[in-house]
């Protein structure tokens, strides 16, 4: 039987994701966000609006090399250096077996987000929704993370990087074992070496016990400056414990408050 063609619109949209993973420009919309709302009440996005941009190709195959592009597209600036590196490590640990949760993992969750972001986010691990997309914070506390940018004037699509400490799921989204946080770390280290961004936000007590090498808890880490190889680094809450714990909320928006003026005047 002859080889089915797409349809127009998926076509269309299989053609204009390939542009964005070859680094075109692309547009991202950040729900509006104040202090009341994440004081109070958080009333997290509709899940099918999009909460960050895939930074890597498909997981199932690389994408065309040689694609005519619209006029509309011609002007697009060429894939930056940092995305190209990036492009190449994910194609060296997309197959990683370095430890089990390789074998039980059904997407690899590499990291998104601008390659030229001056702010990396780092997290703990991917949980089912991320798994099953290949993309980090796309489910609740992901929602609630990309409201919390915002509230500082920041868009999780252009201003960040995100990624997480470990790329694959742990099963029932248990804590990542010492073994996993090990096999991962060479990829986590590279990232930071390749986006060198001007400061390092570490979400809740695995990220910032992986990266600061500390046993310490995360309300006495947050309460002080760190820095990781010259980077300054800042700890906070990670959204799922605001989402089991409200009273987090507060000291939270605290550190957002306090991260947007040290990443000022980092920028001047």
């Amino acid at each position: 039987m002859g080889r089915r063609m797409k349809s127009l619109p998926a076509a269309a949209l299989e053609f204009f994701s390939q542009r964005k993973e070859l680094g075109e420009n692309d547009f991202f919309l950040s729900p509006a966000f104040s202090r009341s709302s994440f004081l109070s009440t958080f009333q997290p996005p509709s899940p099918d609006k999009p909460v960050g941009k895939r930074l890597i190709p498909s997981q199932t195959a690389r994408p065309p090399q040689k694609i005519a592009a619209p006029a509309a597209l011609a002007t697009a600036q060429p894939v930056s250096e940092k995305r190209e590196a990036l492009k190449q490590l994910f194609f060296g640990f997309r197959e990683c077996r370095r430890c089990a949760l390789g074998a039980t993992r059904i997407k690899l969750v590499f990291g998104s987000g601008n390659a030229q972001a001056q702010i990396m986010i780092i997290g703990e691990a991917p949980g089912a929704d991320e798994d099953q997309q290949g993309l980090p914070f796309v489910g609740k506390a992901g929602q609630l993370l990309t409201a919390m940018l915002a509230s500082i004037n920041l868009d999780r699509g252009t201003d960040v990087f995100i990624t997480n400490v470990v790329k694959c799921r742990p099963p029932q989204n248990r804590n990542p074992e010492t073994s996993e946080i090990v096999a991962c770390s060479e990829c986590l280290t590279k990232q930071i070496e390749i986006i060198r961004p001007k400061i390092i936000v570490l979400l809740g007590r695995i990220a910032a016990g992986t990266i600061l090498n500390s046993t310490e808890s995360i309300s006495k880490l947050r309460t002080r400056e760190h820095e990781y190889k010259g980077i300054p680094v800042m700890v906070t809450y990670h959204p799922a414990a605001l989402l089991r714990n409200p009273d987090y909320k507060k000291p939270t928006w605290e550190d957002l408050q306090k991260f947007r003026i040290i990443f000022d005047e980092l920028k001047e």
